[in-house]
This record gives C-alpha cells, structure tokens and sequence, in this order.
C-alpha cells in the first residue's frame, strides 16, 4: 500500500511539473505578436505580469529612456521598452 502511494505520488509530481512548463508565455509566437506602439495591458494581455528590470536602455547604440519590462522561463526571456505606455523596442533571448 505504501509502495503505490510513493508511486502515485512520484507520477503526480512528473504530471503537475508537465503541466506548469507547458503554460509559459515566454515563447517565440508570443514574442512576434509584440509591435510599436502596442500599449502596456496589451502586452501583459499576451504575456501576463512582467517584472520591471530598469528605466533606460541602449538599442543598437542608441540610448532610449522609458520602462524595461521583463518575462523569464528559465533561459528564456523576453524583454520590452515601454515609453509613455506604448512599447518603443523588444528583445528576446533564448526563443
């Protein structure tokens, strides 16, 4: 009895790991569905709640000042400037 109950538990485990992995956001589709001018809520609407990383990035050499937004799954991320709410440039690294 103990023995199916350890079993159980072990395929539980294996199950509920599978389930919460197959839900990321941070996937390479989502991050095409990304555009200028798209407003905050419409961003977390396809990505969810992201963390604020910092307030001013360089793109390409060129310094931009707004609000970094970033989504994480392990190795994977997904990074977003936001200026006045409207997304100004992304990155992604990992997809």
């Amino acid at each position: 009895m103990v023995r199916k109950l350890v079993v159980l538990a072990v395929i539980a485990s294996f199950a509920l790991a599978g389930v919460v992995g197959c839900g990321s956001k941070v996937t390479k589709s989502n991050y095409d569905k990304i555009s200028d001018g798209m407003t905050t809520a419409q961003v977390e609407g396809i990505l969810g709640k992201g963390q604020k990383a910092s307030a001013g990035v360089s793109i390409a050499g060129l310094s931009v000042t707004g609000d970094v937004y970033q989504w994480k799954d392990g190795d994977k991320s997904i990074s977003v400037v936001f200026k006045d709410g409207k997304v100004v440039g992304k990155s992604q690294s990992g997809l």
